[in-house]
């Protein structure tokens, strides 16, 4: 999820409280505060505000939220990672991983492909898909331009449920139970 970072003084207990700028328009929904002293000193996050609205608008429609998942994991694509895969620019997200039966490999995604665009959008960095993906709705096709093996190509994704592939990926035993219900990487 895109959050915007803040220095704003929240604190701890604000969670849901607004994010105003300048001109007293509210920019997001305060989340969370990384404080070392356990008050409002440190760094706030914020659900920015168009995106706390699409929820806001599922939920009213449907009566809950869906997520909506690619199904691959990325890493960032570096000037030699760049060079190896014949581009110009370090631009793209280098898919590292495809899960099985997701919306990436029904589209045809595999590992070592680099989305270069995601509806049309420049991928400047793999962060971006992550952020992209995020706002679709499960079901919503998306267009993918993709550069494999020195060419370009490109695919269109139905874009899955996250809530349906992470109950089939814990029952498939593929992914390591987290002890504090989030898995990282570096």
């Amino acid at each position: 999820m895109p959050f915007i970072q803040t220095d704003a003084a929240v604190n701890p207990g604000n969670s849901g409280g607004p994010l105003f700028d300048a001109n007293g328009s509210v920019v997001g929904i305060n989340a969370q505060i990384y404080s070392n002293s356990g008050g409002f000193q440190g760094v706030s996050f914020a659900i920015p505000i168009n995106l706390a609205v699409q929820v806001k608008d599922q939920i009213v429609k449907t009566g809950k939220v869906a997520h909506a998942r690619l199904g691959v994991e990325v890493q960032p694509l570096n000037q030699s990672l760049a060079e190896s895969f014949k581009l110009k620019t370090p631009n793209g997200a280098l898919v590292a991983k495809v899960t099985p039966d997701s919306a990436a490999e029904k589209a045809g995604i595999k590992v070592g492909d680099v989305i270069l665009k995601f509806n049309g959008a420049p991928v400047l960095d793999a962060g971006q898909l992550s952020q992209r993906v995020g706002v679709m709705t499960p079901g919503d096709k998306a267009s993918l331009d993709i550069w494999r093996d020195g060419k370009s190509l490109s695919l269109t994704a139905t874009i899955g449920n996250a809530a349906v592939m992470a109950a089939a990926d814990d029952a498939s035993g593929d992914s390591a139970p987290a002890r504090l219900g989030l898995a990282l990487r570096p």
